[in-house]
């Protein structure tokens, strides 16, 4: 069987509010349906791969199911307003920088546990305002700068157990409510928690070696921050003031709490 792409003339000539073909697609092309007004659904069971902005600004977009999809590249689905949801199948191997940025009505993205992907990259669900429910895979073990940016209404994410970074901005100003940071975790970057005003608790893991200026800063809620060993590299105002640093007597955590004037707890 002789797999084609779908490219913008042909799509354009066929296209109506739901879309399905019975050609066997493996790529839907660049800026394929950019722009596009008129598509609600598609249906495409054997396509791989989605180029770069093929369905950006479809804002009328709200369901899209691709089984056997492999690869989601750049803006793909961008500014997407009205889709909903996006189940990945169990061959996904990548999602590109920006695929889903500003699909602000998304409410649920999730990965199967034996997904092969293991990066979400930058700015990948940014801005996904309405986004509830989040399913990451066990096997991730990157999370890029402003990967998910304010996704305000994300209350709780189950960090995958072999997550080893979370970088710049990745859940800034996002609704948490509980925050479970997996032993394997290394890299905590600047800014990542910033502005997550319904954090109460949070526990660094011993594993942790870098975490960044204003990483837990605007945390208005945040009680305590507890961290029990001394990091490799701590930058300046990791919280507000008014935030305990629970920590052992004599490290260099306690000296940091001292000179930033928050109050220190003893373990």
């Amino acid at each position: 069987m002789a797999y084609r792409t779908l490219h913008r003339k042909a799509a354009i000539e066929d296209i109506s509010e739901s879309y399905e073909s019975d050609i066997c697609y493996s790529i839907v092309g660049k800026n394929c349906l950019k722009n596009n007004i008129k598509v609600r659904d598609v249906f495409l069971p054997e396509v791989r791969v989605i180029e770069e902005q093929a369905f950006c600004n479809c804002t009328a977009l709200k369901n899209v199911e691709f089984p056997k999809i492999e690869r989601v590249k750049q803006q793909a689905f961008a500014n997407c307003s009205n889709l909903k949801a996006v189940i990945f199948p169990k061959d996904l191997r990548e999602v590109d920088q920006a695929a889903f940025y500003k699909c602000k009505r998304m409410e649920k993205v999730s990965f199967p546990e034996d997904s092969r992907c293991r990066t979400i990259p930058q700015q990948a669900f940014a801005e996904c305002r309405q986004l509830k429910q989040l399913v990451l895979p066990d096997t991730l073990e990157i999370i890029e700068n402003e990967a998910f940016y304010k996704c305000d209404s994300l209350t709780y994410v189950r960090l995958p157990r072999l997550l080893l970074k979370i970088g710049d901005k990745s859940f800034y100003q996002c609704g948490l409510e509980t925050l479970n940071l997996p032993d394997s975790l290394r890299y905590i970057g600047e800014s990542a928690f910033l502005k997550c005003k319904n954090l109460r608790y949070v526990r660094i893991p011993r594993s942790v070696e870098h975490i960044g200026k204003w990483a837990f800063h605007g945390c208005s809620r945040l009680e305590v921050l507890e961290i029990r060993h001394d990091p490799v590299e701590v930058g300046e105002w990791i919280t507000n003031k008014n935030c305990t640093i629970r920590c052992r007597r004599g490290s260099r955590m306690e000296e940091y709490a001292r000179e930033y004037e928050n109050p220190v707890e003893y373990l």
